[in-house]
């Protein structure tokens, strides 16, 4: 019997699947060039006249040119000192046509502008496809804060080996041009520890749905870490010592909800003094008192369904009932919500079941609680293309403008009702201003950011260059031109 012949095409195609990986990956960062490009040439577009980082004249006085109407739109130093000033809202709309968030954006023009005007050695690598775009633009995050000096010393000496070396070589060089060209910055720097100290509760993170959880980090000064140690350790030791059959990290976890609830600290505003007086000629007898620091009240706006509320599956099928918490970006189980009722610190507010389907109105500009609150319910963050931020904190912006009565003529003036559920939306305060004031490369009014809301809830937005956007509650997408 013949043996079967393996052919040279069956023994070449895994060197074929390499090399078209490699071949897209070449396509692919070259496609990031072009967008990089693009993106510093539209911040060129948008420079304050080329002006470079210096907001202030002689005698450190703003220029004359600096008074701006309030909200209106400004240029800002997105670079390090000696790079372009940049408009603002120039980088909303190019955030929005690259799919990113105006907070990615401004971080993308920034590394951008720094690369090209402070780092030409780096931008010329990048450009020719030698550096990769990500590993520039971290290098690019680390520069920012040097002086235009400092920048060049580590463009100079960086360049050449920025392809193969980590950002551990790109610190170490910040910090040694930090030191030889800005050392009262490295004093300062060594000076002040409270720059390095931070303590973050991250509710932006994903949410586990089944525990309930969020992450906490920071960087403490370590008296106050081996303080904040020993209060944990004998809160988490308390809580065993109570029946608590938890494992020791979950204990230490539980022990800093105690720590909070509790607000052991000292009054820092000052000790209390209690003065009586025995009779009119007596001295005053002055008893200093300690107090407490009250609370800081916590709310969280939890949704809950009926079925969750009576514990009923009303499909018998063992479904497994949801909370969403605002200023999360998930659910957690109604259990979670249930345990955390039952601690006697907490104070239960119940609010009566709103039906957004009704449409409410009033003849006024302000907006009422009542309408408000049905306008956040419908829409939990800003409905800019790709913002996330809460509803809860941003403004309520009227989409087809409130026109106010005209009281030498009682006939004038907008419709009835402009005030409403259906012609609220809420804007961040940002994009609120980009959608009030016009772009500085447009005139009047057609090069502002508009939006319509469409019968269905969603938005169409129209940047000042005619790009459009559908916004629905489950994001945004481009629509062709």
């Amino acid at each position: 019997m013949s043996q079967p012949t393996v052919t040279s095409e069956r023994i070449a195609f895994p060197a074929v699947l390499l090399d078209g990986a490699r071949a897209a990956l070449a396509r692919q960062r070259a496609a990031e060039v072009e967008v990089l490009v693009a993106v510093a040439d539209w911040a060129d577009a948008h420079t304050e006249g080329g002006v470079v980082a210096d907001q202030y004249g002689p005698f450190g006085l703003l220029r004359s040119d600096a008074h701006l109407l309030p909200g209106a739109d400004v240029f800002g130093e997105l670079g390090g000192p000696g790079a372009p000033l940049v408009s603002e809202f120039c980088v909303v709309e190019i955030a929005a046509a690259l799919g990113l968030s105006t907070d990615s954006g401004r971080r993308l023009v920034g590394e951008a502008v720094e690369l090209r005007h402070r780092l030409p050695r780096l931008w010329n690598r990048v450009t020719a496809g030698a550096l990769p775009v990500w590993r520039a633009r971290k290098i690019a995050q680390e520069t920012t804060q040097l002086t235009f000096e400092g920048a060049e010393f580590v463009d100079r000496h960086l360049a050449p080996v920025a392809h193969k070396t980590g950002m551990v070589t790109a610190q170490k060089l910040v910090a040694e041009a930090i030191a030889r060209f800005d050392p009262e910055k490295a004093e300062l720097d060594r000076a002040d520890s409270d720059a390095a100290r931070r303590f973050d509760i991250d509710f932006d993170a994903q949410v586990d749905p089944v525990r309930g959880v969020v992450p906490v980090s920071g960087t403490l000064d370590l008296a106050d870490a081996l303080d904040l140690e020993n209060a944990v350790s004998r809160v988490a030791a308390d809580l065993a010592a109570a029946g608590s059959l938890d494992s020791l990290a979950a204990r230490r976890a539980s022990a800093m909800g105690e720590i909070a609830r509790r607000q052991t600290t000292l009054d820092l505003s000052g000790c209390g003094t209690d003065a009586t007086s025995r009779d009119e000629t007596a001295r005053f007898e002055v008893t200093p008192t300690v107090t407490r620091s009250k609370a800081r009240q916590v709310v969280l706006h939890v949704h809950l369904s009926e079925a969750a509320l009576s514990d009923l599956d009303p499909n018998g099928c063992g479904g497994v009932d949801l909370a969403r918490v605002e200023k999360t970006r998930s659910f957690v189980l109604a259990e979670q919500v249930r345990e955390w009722c039952r601690a006697t610190s907490t104070q239960v507010v119940v609010k009566p079941v709103i039906d957004l389907r009704d449409r409410v109105a009033v003849d006024a500009y302000e907006v009422p609680d009542r309408i408000a609150e049905r306008v956040r319910l419908t829409r939990p963050t800003c409905v800019f293309p790709h913002c996330t931020r809460p509803a809860r904190g941003c403004d309520l912006d009227h989409v087809d403008e409130y026109v106010p009565p005209d009281p030498n003529h009682p006939g004038d003036g907008g419709p009835p009702g402009q005030t409403s559920t259906t012609n609220l939306a809420p804007l961040c305060r940002r994009h609120h201003r980009v959608k009030t004031h016009p772009s500085p490369s447009g005139v009047g009014r057609e090069r502002r950011w508009r939006y319509r809301h469409l019968p269905d809830g969603t938005f169409v937005w129209t940047s000042p260059h005619d790009q459009q956007y559908l916004v629905d509650p489950h994001g945004t997408i481009p629509l062709p031109a």
